[in-house]
């Protein structure tokens, strides 16, 4: 018979009673403005300050990777739309593990290392934009749908049908 495991009681977040909104650090939720620097700031702060909650309100904030930081709440309101940007520029290259091995690659759209009580709280969403990130094979689209994939930009991998958004992201 084996012994039992006894699992650590889950500790939940808790945080200071500070409250730092995002669009009093410059950002503008239209959903046209590049954000990064007004998110970081807003997040900077508050984990300065020993913790809280940075609001993200009601808008369409466009944004490249947030890094986040202990002790703080990223609370993203009812009405909020955080769109991670398309461009790969927008997410610094940073030393990282893939599949066992030490490699160079993009910070992902939310990112933090050895942190400590810290949440994603919210009803707003986040929007990925996947469809600028991931290799998609011929075989799975029409005729048209390939040539109109091909046609907007992109590279398609030599010797096989497979599309990349970029020569980098095809190049790893």
């Amino acid at each position: 018979m084996s012994e039992l495991f006894t699992m650590p009681e889950i500790q939940l977040p808790d945080f200071a009673d500070r409250f730092y909104s995002v669009a009093d650090y410059g950002a503008i939720g239209n959903g046209l403005r590049l954000n990064t620097a007004s998110f970081a700031r807003a997040i900077d702060t508050c984990a300065q300050a020993g913790g809280g909650t940075v609001r993200i309100p009601a808008g369409i904030w466009l944004t490249g990777a947030i890094r986040l930081r202990s002790n703080v709440n990223l609370h993203v309101e009812a009405g909020a739309l955080v769109l991670f940007s398309p461009d790969f520029n927008d997410y610094p290259l940073i030393q990282s593990s893939y599949e066992g091995r030490d490699v160079v690659r993009c910070m992902s759209p939310l990112y933090g290392e050895k942190l400590e009580n810290i949440a994603i709280t919210g009803q707003g969403v986040f929007d990925g934009s996947g469809d600028s990130w991931r290799p998609v094979k011929k075989m799975k689209l029409t005729a048209v749908q390939w040539k109109r994939l091909v046609t907007s930009g992109g590279v398609v991998e030599e010797n096989s049908d497979i599309w990349w958004p970029t020569r980098s992201a095809m190049e790893g």
